[in-house]
């Protein structure tokens, strides 16, 4: 039995990796690069405003122009200020949060809008995309309290600081950008590899069957027809294929739009439940060391999981 649960967990492991390893590289080489062009950098300063009204440093709007672009040259980022020195822990957490509006934006610009309209229709689709910039809202006004909270103003010039960085050749920045990717790469696959083996290995174990026996009395609490159930354990795995199921669901009357898009939102936040320790987790702490790591996760995954609940709220409220 164990032998065959490795196997699985392996092939699970490489199916994933064999997506997320290119995608995670060419994030690493793009932040590398966009961190040495003046005219990225100095397109950060369009979501400069976030930056004020959080109390983060200028070049924090760098990472947020980045996460409408692509996520892991964002993170990355962060990582290149903090090693310089620019930033320290407490600003990244609160950046993470403050995040929410330009990662939720790029989410369903590149991936969430392009599916859900098709299969969901404009009514269902539009109200679901728009809960899920809710979501971002939200999560972003956290941020701004937290950042209030826990930071001083920073000084004026502290984002022209990047912009004096020397200048060099178009083949020699390329080279510099690549080679950092590969140191930055290794470190991060080092403890990425094993723990997304390990993830699979407890996924498949059977551990994560609670989610069907949550889905149930949730319907009832929720007021939610019976046959949402599936709607919302399928929500868990994969988002297309409850898009599809939610269409097929509404298309034969058997949910109207904003119960389709309650159990979807219903879905998203058992997915989340699990996604502590599925992704957010591992990833961060490749990048931030477990310490850092720890500490922006949780917060991350809590502010996540408050806002969908909140969020459910006002569907449930809208349903009468």
């Amino acid at each position: 039995m164990m032998p065959d649960l490795l196997k699985i967990a392996l092939e699970d492991s490489f199916r994933l990796l064999s997506k997320l390893v290119p995608l995670l590289f060419l994030g690493l080489c793009f932040a590398s690069l966009a961190y040495r062009i003046p005219r990225v950098r100095k397109a950060g300063i369009l979501l400069k405003p976030l930056c004020s009204l959080s109390r983060l440093p200028s070049c924090c709007s760098l990472y947020f122009t980045l996460c409408l672009i692509n996520l892991p040259a964002a993170v990355m980022t962060l990582v290149e200020f903090r090693k310089k020195g620019m930033i320290d822990g407490n600003v990244i957490l609160v950046s993470y949060l403050v995040a929410g509006i330009p990662t939720t934006i790029y989410f369903v610009l590149f991936f969430a809008g392009p599916v859900a309209f098709p299969l969901l229709g404009i009514s269902a689709g539009l109200l679901y995309l728009i809960c899920f910039l809710g979501c971002g809202v939200f999560q972003t006004l956290a941020g701004i309290v937290l950042g209030n909270l826990l930071l001083e103003k920073g000084p004026a010039d502290e984002f022209e600081c990047i912009n004096e960085m020397k200048e060099l050749t178009v083949m020699r920045t390329l080279g510099i950008s690549i080679l950092e990717a590969l140191k930055t790469f290794k470190s991060i696959a080092k403890i990425l590899i094993p723990i997304i083996i390990l993830v699979f290995l407890f996924v498949h174990s059977g551990a994560m069957a609670w989610i069907g026996s949550v889905a149930k009395p949730l319907t009832s609490f929720l007021g939610l027809p019976s046959s949402s159930i599936d709607l919302i354990f399928t929500s868990t795995i994969n988002l297309i294929a409850a898009c599809g199921m939610g269409g097929s669901l509404l298309s034969k009357g058997v949910l109207n739009g904003i119960e389709v898009v309650i159990s979807l939102m219903v879905g998203a936040f058992l997915y989340n439940l699990g996604e502590l320790w599925h992704t957010i987790l591992p990833y961060n702490i490749s990048f931030f060391g477990l310490n850092l790591g720890a500490k922006i996760s949780v917060s991350l995954w809590v502010t996540i999981g408050i806002s969908e609940l909140f969020i459910i709220m006002i569907l449930i409220v809208l349903r009468g």
